[in-house]
């Protein structure tokens, strides 16, 4: 069985998941953060409870994602991942999402990924 979804709707890959100690799937987080892309798919709530309790093992993983190009997904990791950081978010984080906050690209205030990301940042009492 594999724990990687298959389709928007494939609850038996998220249930499997859920079995799995995290070092198991550490190499495919970057495959599983995917499916965050869209929060509205059945699979992507319960792959972000699974991997919030290991948020500080992949900050990496979470900065290539905002830095891309898809502003939705941005959205998306603030709200469901960045926002139940445990403790004290990265350096590197917490200036990329002033760097967003900020100075968002058109289509980061379109999607009002600069209002999430300043939303976060004032939750935490962090300047912007």
């Amino acid at each position: 069985m594999n724990y990687i979804p298959n389709n928007p709707r494939d609850m038996r890959a998220t249930q499997y998941l859920h079995s799995l100690p995290f070092d198991t799937i550490r190499n495919d987080v970057p495959k599983l953060l995917e499916w965050l892309q869209d929060m509205h798919w059945p699979v992507a709530p319960p792959i972000a409870v699974y991997l919030r309790p290991h948020l500080n093992e992949i900050t990496q993983d979470l900065l290539a994602v905002l830095d891309s190009d898809d502003t939705m997904w941005k959205y998306w990791i603030i709200l469901n991942l960045l926002d139940y950081y445990p403790g004290k978010l990265p350096d590197d984080i917490i200036n990329t999402l002033k760097i967003i906050a900020v100075t968002p690209t058109a289509m980061e205030a379109d999607d009002t990924v600069d209002e999430v990301a300043r939303d976060l940042l004032n939750k935490l009492n962090i300047k912007v």
